[in-house]
């Protein structure tokens, strides 16, 4: 199936990539999950002794996606995904698998996320920014939202890039989040002398396909 247009509104719309379950009168055609698409969170080490460690690239394998517009009214949209936060995998090649079956282990445990006390990662749309068009079927925008992480909310501001996809989208962006911010300590070891930096680079490549009937 070819490409098509972007030309609507509502096309960007479901570029936000996140999406709240549809009220009443809010249709919610497209959606999204790990098995078309994929969340990424990158920590990079610091700390004194940081040429002892190693940078973590960690898979989120549980999440989804929706996304609605009210199409017949003022243009209402509702945004939203959620992720199991029990669900992050340590993913880095140069360690081995029980290295980072330990790592996934120590990142849902009460140290890091807390999965147990903060079962979902929340992220809902507050507010909606367009760029320009880049061409018929490119599309750039910012998504002004509100992240719940570890029991904390705070707003966050998430770029964009959207293409069209077959009967869909591929939204694409990345997105900067620091742990202290929601009240979470960054992971060390050895006096302090290894550990991970406080800022957290999440990398997202969502396919939005047409919700089944």
């Amino acid at each position: 199936m070819g490409h098509r247009r972007l030309s609507a509104p509502s096309a960007l719309l479901a570029a936000a990539l996140l999406a709240l379950p549809p009220r009443p009168g809010v249709a919610a055609p497209f959606t999204a999950d790990a098995s078309t698409g994929s969340i990424v969170v990158h920590a990079v080490k610091a700390g004194l002794l940081s040429g002892l460690a190693h940078d973590h690239r960690l898979v989120a394998e549980r999440w989804r996606a929706d996304v609605g517009w009210d199409l017949e009214g003022a243009g209402a949209f509702d945004l939203r995904i959620v992720v199991d936060a029990s669900s992050l995998r340590e993913t880095a090649t140069r360690l081995g698998e029980a290295s980072r079956s330990l790592i996934g282990r120590e990142v849902a445990g009460p140290g890091v996320l807390d999965a147990g006390r903060f079962p979902e990662i929340r992220v809902r749309a507050a507010g909606l920014l367009a760029s320009p068009p880049r061409g018929e079927e490119e599309r750039e925008g910012e998504l002004r939202a509100e992240v719940t992480l570890h029991g904390e909310t705070r707003p966050v501001s998430v770029p964009f890039r959207l293409t069209a996809s077959g009967a869909g989208f591929r939204a694409r962006g990345t997105v900067l989040l620091r742990q202290t911010d929601f009240g979470m300590t960054p992971f060390t070891t050895a006096m302090g002398t290894i550990g991970v930096d406080d800022e957290l680079r999440i990398e997202f490549d969502l396919l939005l396909h047409p919700r089944p009937p």
